[in-house]
């Protein structure tokens, strides 16, 4: 969560309308952001945040439903009863989940809440759900296949592998290269160029795996669209290590 206050003491506490084009001249960057988290789910979230700021809604709460969401969706897939189209809630409930990860720093800056202990919440948590949500494809596919468990395990274990050191590594780059000094130079991007990254980028966006997860119910149909991500994920994963080492390298 950033640290900007956009609520100051004594003044009318601002509506809907007001709150949502506060948040939309005080968005985060926007390059090589992928097109869903840039299109989707950071708009949806603002809606969210702007219609939470003048509840009791705190942005911890926030976290923790997003949280209840999406843990609770997957262990529901791991674990719960349920047939055929069913299971294909699970996505969307995800999604529903992604939405409330994004608006819980939007209210955070919205309130003038912000602090540490969220920041470390939001990343606690996520890094937990790329572990819980792989194990959870696993435990389904073994119990709604007849697919062999060594070959399950390799699959989901290499998709698994590569979005948490995606997320790990990206994470920790982007700590050190906050408070490296002077910061690097390259200046702004390209608007063309950073779409194009942007497009680029879809397929490791957290919010393409959830639409992917809405076809569990069909293994024809998901399996191989699961197989494709977790192959991106790995190009993708080698490409960031390189990205992040030669740029440290750089900054000695």
């Amino acid at each position: 969560m950033t640290t900007n206050k956009l609520e100051r003491p004594g003044q009318a506490k601002p509506n809907f309308s007001q709150s949502f084009r506060e948040l939309s001249l005080a968005q985060k960057g926007k390059k090589g952001v992928p097109v869903y988290t840039l299109y989707i789910n950071r708009p949806a979230g603002r809606v969210v945040a702007a219609a939470l700021r003048n509840t009791r809604f705190r942005p911890n709460h926030v976290t923790f439903a997003g949280a209840i969401l999406t843990y609770g969706a997957l262990l529901w897939l791991a674990f719960g009863p349920g047939s055929g189209a069913v299971y294909a809630l699970v996505g969307l409930i995800l999604a529903a989940g992604f939405i409330l990860d994004s608006a819980d720093g939007q209210l955070a800056r919205l309130q003038g809440r912000s602090s540490k202990l969220g920041e470390w919440l939001d990343h606690v948590l996520d890094s937990g759900r790329i572990v819980v949500l792989h194990g959870s494809v696993f435990c389904f596919l073994l119990r709604a296949t007849s697919i062999p468990a060594l070959p399950l395990a390799v699959l989901c274990g290499v998709f698994l592998f590569a979005s948490s050191t995606i997320f790990f590594a990206g994470a920790l780059f982007d700590q050190l290269n906050r408070h490296s000094a002077p910061p690097l130079p390259g200046g702004s991007p390209d608007t063309r160029s950073s779409l194009k990254r942007s497009v680029l980028t879809l397929p490791v966006d957290y919010g393409t795996t959830c639409l992917v997860l809405v076809t569990v119910p069909w293994a024809g149909i998901f399996l191989p669209l699961y197989a494709a991500l977790a192959l991106i994920h790995c190009l993708f994963c080698a490409a960031y290590l390189t990205k992040f080492f030669r740029t440290l390298a750089r900054m000695g």
